[in-house]
Order: structure tokens, then sequence, then C-alpha cells
């Protein structure tokens, strides 16, 4: 008797400053399709640039309803997707957000909102979409997080801490199987230690499900070239045959 293999769909959260190449990173995973909720749709460029069949694969939204849209195109061409890019989860959030509201302005009910915003509700509209992807669909997941100022206090007595931290989907932090921080960084000659006025992309590893942190095969950096193929032989212990790909 055969026992087929089961596929595992990867839910891959990819953290960064502008230009760290964080779309770049996610449309290197298999047969991509992005959303992009930015409202200066930012993955367009590097869409173009990348994807020769981009316009297939690009799908600009402005709302949670046309994210649902979008997610049944790609359901209705499943042979042509494997991955599903959110770009980004923070605007992702935001969108659930305004639908939430919307929703309880047409039952009346906009005075039973509370404030700060009831977010588990609007959680469950984002764990709806992850739960699409990942589980009916059978297709990778990314999560693109940007980076904000940190700030301490409230209301007007709010004060810039000077520090930058994540700007994404909260609950990523514990339903991704890995979380990867990109940033740029000049080359230096190890000889001189002077810059060498190139560049080159890091990749930290800040979760990885597969590996013990603690165990000899953690690997917490990775360095340029970055690609699907090293991030799985890298980071995993998955075979061919358990990659969606």
């Amino acid at each position: 008797m055969t026992i087929e293999v089961q596929k595992v769909p990867l839910f891959i959260e990819i953290i960064g400053e502008p230009s760290a190449g964080k779309t770049h990173l996610a449309c290197l995973f298999p047969q991509p399709a992005v959303i992009d909720t930015t409202k200066t749709r930012e993955s367009y460029a590097v869409m173009r640039k990348l994807l020769s069949d981009w316009k297939s694969r690009y799908f600009p939204v402005k709302n949670f309803k046309e994210i649902r849209e979008a997610l049944e195109k790609i359901k209705s061409n499943e042979v042509m997707f494997k991955t599903v890019v959110i770009d980004t989860s923070a605007d992702l959030r935001d969108m659930g957000s305004a639908e939430y509201l919307e929703e309880k302005k047409k039952q009346g009910k906009e005075r039973e909102v509370l404030m700060p915003l009831e977010y588990r509700y609007v959680n469950e509209k984002i764990d709806l979409v992850s739960n699409a992807v990942l589980t009916e669909l059978q297709m990778n997941l990314i999560h693109i997080a940007q980076m904000k100022d940190e700030w301490s206090g409230r209301g007007n007595n709010a004060t810039p801490t000077g520090k930058r931290i994540r700007k994404g989907y909260p609950n990523a932090n514990f339903q991704s199987s890995i979380r990867l921080f990109l940033k740029i960084e000049q080359e230096v000659d190890p000889t001189t230690m002077q810059y060498k006025g190139t560049y080159k992309r890091t990749c930290v590893v800040v979760k990885n499900r597969f590996r013990d942190v603690a165990g000899i095969e953690w690997k917490g950096v990775l360095e340029s070239p970055l690609t699907f193929e090293r991030i799985i032989s890298e980071l995993t212990d998955l075979k061919d045959g358990e990659v969606v790909q």
C-alpha cells in the first residue's frame, strides 16, 4: 500500500525596513500570487521586474471584500498558484477593522463598539483568510510586515523612544512557522575593516518551529543570495515531496 506524503504549506512572516527586499524574497517562493493591500501599491514595481506574468499574479485591493474576491480568483486557478503573499499584513488588519466597523454601523450598533477596538473580532477575519490559504487551498502563506517608530505613553503624553518595532499582524508571532527579519548592510573589507561601498542582504531568523534554538542545527542568520530553496534546505527538515512548490 502506498502512503501519500502530506505536503506542508508554510506560513512565513518577512519583516524589515523599506527596501530591505521583503517583497523581492516573497516573490521567489513557488508560483506567487501577491495581494497588495497598500495604498501606494508597493508590490507593483517589484513584481514587474521579477515576474514576466506579473499581471496575472498581482491583486491590488482596497478593502476586505476585494481580498475575498482575490482569494476566489486564486482558488479558481489553483494550478497557477502555490504561494499567497499579503503585502502588508498591517494593512490587511486595517481593512478588517474598517469592515467590522461598517458591519456594526449597518446594524445600528456602532455605539456598542468599544474603544480601543475589539480586535478579537477583526482577528477572526484575518484568521479566516489564513485558514483559507493554508488549509483549504493548501498553499504557502507569506505575511509582509514593515517597521514603525516605537512610542511610549498615550495621547498627548506619547513620546518616541527612538527605537523601531515591527508593524504587522500580532497573531503572526505565534501562528507562523518561520519569521525572518531582513536588513541591508554595507560590506566590510576583512583586511582593512573599511566599508567597500557595496551592500549585502542579511536574513535574521527570528523564529523557526523546525529547529531548536538551543540545538546544533539552529541557524540564526542567512546571507545573500536568499532563495526559497535555501530557506527550505537550511531552516527546515522538509523533503521535496513534503514541500508545496
